[in-house]
This record gives C-alpha cells, structure tokens and sequence, in this order.
C-alpha cells in the first residue's frame, strides 16, 4: 500500500485529536464506585441501622470515603421534607449515597461541601437519574448542614455593608426548609443552570436567611 506524500501525517493527527476527545470524554463522564453492598441491621427503635460491615465509596475524583462497620446511621442529613422524591431513608438508588452523606454529615472531619458534593456523586454511581440526582444535590446543598464555614455581613448586593463585607466565622448551621426557595431553585434548574449557578443561588439564600435569623 502506498502513501501520497503528506497524507500519513495528516491521517494520524486525526487519529490522535480523535484519541483525545474520547480521553476526555471519558474522564468526563467518570463515575465513583462503591467497593461492597452495605449490609445493615434495623435497631428495635424504628429509625436506625447499624452497619454490620464497612461500605467505602471511591468518587469520580479517586477519592475515599469509608464509612466503617459499627456505625449508626438515621438519614437525618437529608431534609424529611424531600423524602417524598427519594423515599424513606436506606431505600431505593439514593441508599448508599445517603449513608455516606449521612455519616459524613455527623463526623464533620471534611469540608462541608465535599460531603454534600459525595452525595450527587453516590447518586450518580447507583444510576440515579442525573436531573432527580442534581434536584436532591441542589436540596441538600441549600437545606442541609454546614459547618466551619465564612458567612457576609449582608448580601444585598448593593448596600454600602455590602461594598465592603465583614466576614464571620460559623461554627455550625442548620437551615430552615424553605418552599419558595427550593421551588426557586427547582425553577432554575429546569431552565439548565449549572450546578455552580444553582450553588451561588442556594448560598445567597442561605446568607439572607442567616442574616434575619440573627
């Protein structure tokens, strides 16, 4: 087989761009991975279980999460308000992603959004379907607990504390459920905003809410 002089080269730079794009295509599509099936047992007083083995997730980032044999786990890191859309806690798809959010929520001993962030990515890894998957993140995110986290003195966008904020530290903070605010950003992103819009939207409420609770 002969080859035109040029056409070699070319053929195999395409084959290379073509190389690449399936390379990041891949590692975009990257999906965490659950070593094990937990194995839990149901405590007489209705709402506990008790792991009877480890369960160790690996995220889409090679990340590590265990959570080890012994724990006690309620489901109260998801709002009892979206168990509607999930189910009762330990059931369904959302299962496993709510054990690890769950006893991650309790130790405290990582950042508050690489926990809530493990929940959309367990979700995702047990073929949650990836609209329902952002809803329950976006919920979590806005409704569920932070901690050690810096909140603005104001957050109005405008007003002259906000031209030049004082920050504070926060030790812990529940929220409150809000209705119009998660059908706000329930809103947003059935638009197609982005996770990171819907994230500066969620804390934006959150720091408005914080603010007036005070």
């Amino acid at each position: 087989m002969r080859f035109t002089c040029g056409r070699a080269p070319k053929a195999l730079a395409s084959l290379i761009v073509l190389c690449l794009a399936a390379v990041c295509a891949s590692a975009q599509g990257k999906l965490g991975r659950f070593t094990s099936e937990p194995l839990v047992m149901f405590l007489p007083d209705g709402r506990n279980v008790e792991l009877a083995t480890p369960l160790t997730y690996i995220d889409s980032h090679d990340i590590t999460w265990t959570v080890p044999a012994g724990t006690r786990v309620d489901g109260a890191s998801i709002p009892q308000v979206f168990w509607s859309f999930m189910g009762a806690p330990f059931t369904g798809k959302f299962r496993d992603a709510s054990i690890i959010h769950d006893y991650f929520c309790v130790k405290k001993n990582r950042h508050w959004r690489a926990v809530h962030k493990v929940f959309l990515d367990g979700m995702l890894a047990r073929d949650v379907g990836t609209t329902l998957a952002k809803l329950m993140y976006t919920a979590v995110y806005r409704f569920g607990p932070r901690w050690d986290f810096d909140i603005d003195a104001c957050y109005c966008e405008g007003c002259p504390t906000c031209s030049s904020p004082v920050r504070q530290r926060v030790k812990y903070f529940q929220p409150r459920y809000n209705a119009g605010q998660f059908e706000e950003l329930r809103k947003k992103l059935d638009e197609g905003q982005s996770i990171e819009a819907l994230e500066d939207l969620a804390d934006y409420q959150l720091n408005t809410e914080f603010l007036n609770k005070k």
